[in-house]
């Protein structure tokens, strides 16, 4: 067997150092990939499930909810003004179709009159097993009826 030269010992453990910091360059890569997708994919499911359980059966504010489609909202929310009353949804999607369907998307009923309230003067409450829903009341105690 033939020995190495020092210039050859030396390029070989540079050659290994090279290695190394590809493969460890490769696996961080990877984990960061790995990591953004998972964030992408259940980052939402993840903030809504816990915002679902700490507002569960809880008086909720307006601007918490998109109230075009009556649900919790995980995200930022959108004032639109509408006749001097502030309503608040998700997305410019959402603000478009209230605009358009106000006459009918103003209101709400009363789980427990089922009177048509307005939604900004509303008690609004996310109910327990709703699943984001949210149910408006006239007042705070038509809702304890409910519980």
């Amino acid at each position: 067997m033939k020995k190495l030269t020092e210039a050859q010992k030396r390029r070989l453990k540079t050659d290994r150092l090279i290695d190394r910091i590809f493969l460890f360059s490769g696996i961080l890569f990877f984990g960061i990939v790995s990591w953004v997708a998972f964030n992408n994919y259940y980052g939402y499911d993840i903030r809504k499930n816990l915002l679902l359980a700490k507002f569960e059966n809880k008086e909720i504010k307006g601007q918490q909810i998109c109230m075009y489609w009556n649900k919790l909202n995980v995200g930022t929310s959108i004032p639109v003004v509408i006749d001097g009353e502030t309503y608040y949804v998700c997305c410019q999607g959402c603000a478009d179709k209230l605009k358009q369907n106000y006459r009918d998307s103003q209101y709400g009923e009363d789980k427990f009159t089922h009177h048509r309230i307005k939604k900004t003067k509303a008690f609004i409450v996310l109910q327990k097993g709703s699943n984001g829903k949210v149910s408006y009341f006239e007042s705070e105690e038509n809702f304890n009826h409910l519980k």
